[in-house]
């Protein structure tokens, strides 16, 4: 017999305070379908392991067991705040939910950070330890907080007493789980596979870092809860079409923010937000000089939200207006009342549309970004490069709206000439490398073709062996770095600075002057295959994508002067084509050798910058003298 393609499990939309609205009750509980899995009670499943432990009431709970009878009869548990097993299928849910949502963006299997990682040892050493299953605590802590903490592998859920005067949402004085916020697990889970996508992007190198974490984790959040179809319709019936009104849809745990503080609204909003000055509800409005003042990573963050769902909303004018104008005899403008079903079930299924591209645009340029040092104008050169190789013809105007969004937000990347597609998308490779630079390439690619397609056929196995996936990445990644240092294009030294220049990247020891000092090192850094990732994806107009994702990065690390501690990274992502005999795309680079990039991450990293402004509440954490974001006190101080 063969297996069942999902596992239907019950749980909620919104939060759980919308099921004791009337008005929202029908469409708070739904059955999401998650793709099956053995698994055990927990549950633990090939990605995830729940563990329900809550060590402030000096509990353990009895795990639940998805494959009993019971359970399997009625689709899941029934949604309960007060029974700890639903806590646990509905974590579950959300993180597996999520992360099909990675896995089908990336085309290929998500692999966690591994545990012990330490890059000299990426080369096949033992101390880089494989990580199978992220572990998750739905009641790890009382406290109105929830995090990723990177050193245990694990995602960590709070819960807290809601005020006696509360009353929003919930009973007062109740119990407020974030284990049962679906935003809530979806943003933490968010925080997980970025970390292990790009594990730099925790280090503080630049204000936007904090911000591109807690703000990407919220567009994902935000993102999935728009392609549930029940949910959009009945929104879309409650605002008659108009999504720039105030929705549920674009509130981010909302019975979490009431608990809070009753006046709050939710915890965050995608489109608006409640004016503290006059308790009421208004929308964002584009400020392009919003961003250059906002440092805090939340405000920072949710620039970058607002800037993702202003695209959408102009998507979703754009393409619905031909509905509104037959509805409306042709004004564009309808009677006042409720709008008809059949035409609420077109405005959502438009919606859904927009959103499930979106997310998935999102998601998809990560493999765009240069390894080190992310901005929000990278960002955005990566999603238009992304959507450009995926849907070479944007008929439904992705791109040009999230151009207008990142304009109207005073969102510019460095270094380009207009705001055009052709200026923002990266160059192709063939403006930057040289003809010594492609024999190298060809070279490495054709010797390593059997080991890229083995990883290929392993990742696209169903179901794939993981650990084998694992171990074959550290074997190429080895074999990538002996190939890259022993072959004949680095006996000449120049021709080899040359190449490594184009990469972002250096074969001399560096020397920068800051505030009249000198700065040097030693010895020349040394060169780090950071990753090695195959990608096997469809394009939104129905294109196959094979690809292999390098990345390169080399470590300065300052032992003397008053920069003694801080470190400067450069490198390059690197984009072949398998599909066109290997050919490099792109070399999408941060340089090291970066006078400029220098000074700029100095000042920011030692407070001479007016950016660092957040830095001295602990936001970060000093880990081996390089700063890192702290997610659980980056959480804290966002409520």
């Amino acid at each position: 017999m063969s297996k069942p393609s999902f596992r239907m499990l019950r749980g909620y939309s919104l939060d759980p305070g919308f099921s004791i609205q009337l008005n929202t009750a029908q469409i708070n509980e739904i059955t999401y379908a998650i793709r099956w899995e053995e698994i055990g009670k927990g549950p633990v499943g090939e990605y995830f392991e729940v563990i329900d432990i809550d060590p402030a009431s000096n509990c353990w709970y009895e795990p639940v067991d998805l494959d009993s009878i019971e359970v399997l009869a009625q689709n899941g548990l029934p949604p309960s705040e007060g029974n700890p097993k639903f806590h646990q299928q509905f974590v579950y849910t959300i993180s597996m939910k999520t992360l099909e949502h990675f896995e089908h963006s990336l085309g290929r299997k998500i692999l966690w950070r591994p545990r012990n990682y330490n890059p000299k040892l990426i080369h096949g050493g033992k101390g880089a330890e494989f990580v199978r299953r992220l572990r998750i605590y739905p009641h790890a802590f009382r406290g109105a907080n929830a995090y990723y903490d990177p050193e245990k592998k694990a995602i960590l859920f709070g819960y807290f007493e809601a005020p006696k005067d509360s009353y929003y949402n919930g009973l007062p004085g109740g119990a407020i789980f974030a284990c049962l916020s679906p935003d809530i697990v979806a943003h933490e889970l968010t925080h997980a596979l970025l970390d292990s996508i790009h594990p730099r992007f925790i280090e503080d190198t630049n204000p936007d870092v904090g911000g591109f974490h807690e703000g990407f984790a919220d567009i994902v959040a935000l993102l999935q809860r728009f392609t549930i179809t029940n949910l959009v319709e009945h929104q879309i019936a409650e605002t008659k079409g108009n999504l720039s009104e105030f929705s549920y849809l674009g509130e981010l745990a909302t019975q979490f923010g009431n608990a809070l503080d009753n006046s709050r609204g939710a915890l965050r909003g995608a489109i608006g937000a409640i004016n503290p000055k006059t308790n009421k509800w208004e929308r964002f409005k584009p400020d392009p000089l919003k961003y250059k003042k906002s440092t805090e990573p939340h405000d920072r963050g949710a620039i970058l939200v607002a800037t993702i769902f202003d695209a959408f909303l102009r998507l979703y004018h754009w393409q619905t207006a031909d509905l509104l104008r037959i509805a409306s005899n042709g004004t564009g403008v309808l009677q006042k009342g409720a709008i008809h079903p059949d035409l609420v079930k077109r405005l959502a299924a438009e919606a859904c549309s927009i959103a499930k591209h979106l997310l998935y645009i999102c998601i998809r340029a990560l493999d765009y970004c240069p390894p080190v040092d992310i901005t929000y104008g990278d960002y955005l050169r990566a999603l238009i490069t992304a959507d450009l190789d995926s849907s070479p013809q944007d008929k439904n105007g992705y791109r040009l709206a999230l151009i207008e969004a990142f304009k109207a937000w005073g969102i510019y990347p460095d270094r380009v000439n207009t705001l055009s597609v052709e200026s923002l998308k990266w160059a192709k490779s063939g403006f930057r490398l040289g003809e010594k630079d492609n024999d190298m390439w060809r070279e490495i690619v054709n010797t390593l073709k059997p080991q890229i397609r083995e990883l290929v056929d392993i990742g696209i196995k169903e179901p794939s062996d993981r650990e084998l996936l694992y171990t074959k990445t550290l074997e190429i990644q080895a074999a990538f770095y002996r190939l890259l240092m022993q072959g004949s294009w680095t006996k000449d030294p120049l021709e080899w600075g040359k190449i490594l220049q184009n990469h972002g990247l250096t074969n001399k020891t560096l020397e920068f002057i800051y505030n009249d000092e000198v700065i040097k090192s030693n010895e020349v850094p040394k060169i780090q295959v950071h990753k090695v990732r195959p990608a096997y994806r469809v394009g939104r107009d129905g294109t196959i994508q094979e690809q292999v994702l390098i990345t390169l990065v080399q470590t300065f690390r300052i032992t003397t002067g008053s920069l003694s501690g801080e470190i400067f990274r450069g490198g390059c992502t690197v984009v072949i084509n398998m599909s066109k005999n290997y050919e490099i795309e792109y070399v999408i680079l941060k340089n090291i050798e970066s006078s400029y990039r220098f000074a700029k991450q100095m000042n920011y990293q030692t407070g001479n910058s007016e950016d660092f402004s957040f830095a001295s509440d602990d936001t970060y954490a000093q880990e081996q003298q390089s700063p890192k974001i702290n997610f659980e006190k980056l959480h804290f101080h966002s409520h």
